[in-house]
């Protein structure tokens, strides 16, 4: 399934967590954040340069708004360091974001959502504020592994 099947996972993996929040809070995905335009040989992009390079614009996977704070999810089936550093992106950008102008006052908190976390990663970015949810999908069946690493390495160890 490769890595498209890993982004239909974590998107799926989002998506039932979300449905698990508190009616009380608010989210919503695909949110971009920042407002810095991209910077090319030490110049401003043109307008029509900008919509062309759109696509490094920044988006983070969703933003949940809680009683006192706003979280800014990225998720992904394995807590890696790159997802960290993106949630941790996210947040310093968020503030300058359209989206934040209705959440101001609130603290903006970085949050990793996986299915797999990995200790090491996770103690070292909760240094730093990220927060880490581990959560289980429905799809996942009687194991994640199972579905994550094709069934022709079921017998391989870990």
């Amino acid at each position: 399934m490769g890595r498209h099947g890993n982004a239909q996972r974590e998107i799926q993996l989002l998506a039932e967590w979300l449905a698990t929040l508190s009616t009380v809070w608010t989210w919503k995905t695909h949110v971009r954040v920042g407002a810095v335009p991209l910077v090319y040989q030490g110049k401003p992009l043109s307008p029509a340069q900008i919509r062309a390079f759109s696509v490094w614009n920044d988006w983070m996977d969703a933003r949940v708004v809680t009683t006192h704070e706003v979280w800014c999810v990225e998720a992904k089936i394995v807590g890696v360091a790159t997802a960290y550093g993106q949630a941790l992106d996210y947040a310093n950008q968020y503030p300058a974001s359209q989206d934040a102008q209705w959440y101001r006052g609130k603290p903006v908190v970085p949050v990793v959502l996986c299915a797999f976390a990995k200790p090491l990663t996770r103690a070292f970015f909760s240094r730093y504020g990220v927060r880490t949810i581990v959560y289980t999908p429905s799809w996942a069946g009687s194991t994640l592994v199972n579905k994550v690493f094709p069934s022709e390495q079921a017998g391989t160890p870990l």
